[in-house]
């Protein structure tokens, strides 16, 4: 028993002084200077940004770039309360009630592909904010 307990002692000081040896894995976006994108998304009674007009697709559409920081700002024009969240890099989301504004916490872009857009409050345009999308180019 004390020699499996020595075995897994030494393991684990060696894999720290390794750690320490080589270093941690960097950020994906370790140098590389991306921009700051700014969105605002508009959630009232025609979905995000008039989505209950663009029911072929997915709308609104964010574009950016790998590495970008991204902010988006939600107006809720509605009387109810709304979601907003995104795939990956917003899923629990952030809800807003009526006639507010608010900034969604901004997020590093790190990771390519498109990632959905979506509204996480059941409300009466639901089924219409379900569908946008982010695209990480």
């Amino acid at each position: 028993m004390l020699t499996v307990i020595v075995l897994i002692v030494a393991a684990v000081l060696g894999g720290g002084i390794m750690t320490f040896a080589i270093g941690l894995p960097s950020s994906p976006c370790a140098g590389i200077a991306g921009a700051i994108r700014s969105f605002t998304v508009v959630a009232d009674i025609n979905g995000f940004n008039d989505s209950v007009n663009h029911q072929q697709g997915s709308w609104p559409i964010l574009t950016v770039h790998r590495c970008d920081i991204v902010k988006v700002t939600i107006v809720n024009g509605d009387t109810q309360a709304h979601g907003f969240a995104v795939d990956y890099y917003a899923k629990r989301g952030t809800e807003i009630q009526g006639g507010q504004t608010l900034p969604v916490p901004a997020f590093l872009a790190t990771k390519g592909g498109q990632f959905r857009v979506f509204c996480i409050s059941f409300c009466t345009i639901h089924a219409f904010m379900q569908n946008g999308l982010l695209n990480v180019i």
